[in-house]
């Protein structure tokens, strides 16, 4: 039996290929009202499979137009008023077709913290903060066991 599990091991197999490639995400087209009110224009956007903005409000210039996904929320809170969030933190994909700023232009992720500071990431800064982040939720974990520790032990003296 050992023989014919070794010889199988050596038979190489070729799984890639039998997986369909993904296609890229496209684009939906999404109509919008551009202009002012009662000489508003039905335009088609170009709106990617992400943004969860609803376009069909009126604006007044489509360099108006901004694409955003729903965020996810990190909340801090605190034992000493557990009705109220400490501190939020914000994540969404976002994209200006018309900003000034190149990089805006592109998808990026968006870090909101609250108080109208953002932190607009590239992919790789994203990877980076990730990592630091899955560090700081280890290191989190790891000092919550240690005060836990701590205080079953202090509760026993």
């Amino acid at each position: 039996m050992s023989n014919t599990v070794q010889r199988a091991a050596r038979i190489p197999v070729n799984l890639l290929p039998g997986i369909p490639a993904q296609p890229a995400p496209q684009p939906r087209l999404v109509p919008t009202l551009v202009g002012a009110k009662g000489r508003a224009q039905r335009v088609y956007i170009e709106c990617p499979e992400w943004c969860t903005v609803d376009h069909s409000k009126r604006i007044a210039h489509l360099d108006d137009v901004t694409h955003y996904s729903d965020g996810d929320v990190l909340q801090v809170s605190t034992f000493t008023d557990e009705d109220t969030s400490l501190w939020d933190l914000t994540l969404n994909i976002s994209a200006d077709p018309s900003a000034t700023d190149l990089r805006l232009r592109e998808a990026h992720l968006v870090v909101d913290v609250g108080g109208g500071e953002t932190a607009h990431l590239n992919p790789s800064m994203a990877d980076e903060l990730a990592d630091d982040l899955i560090a700081f939720a280890s290191q989190l974990r790891h000092k919550a066991r240690q005060v836990a520790l701590f205080n079953r032990k202090q509760a026993q003296r």
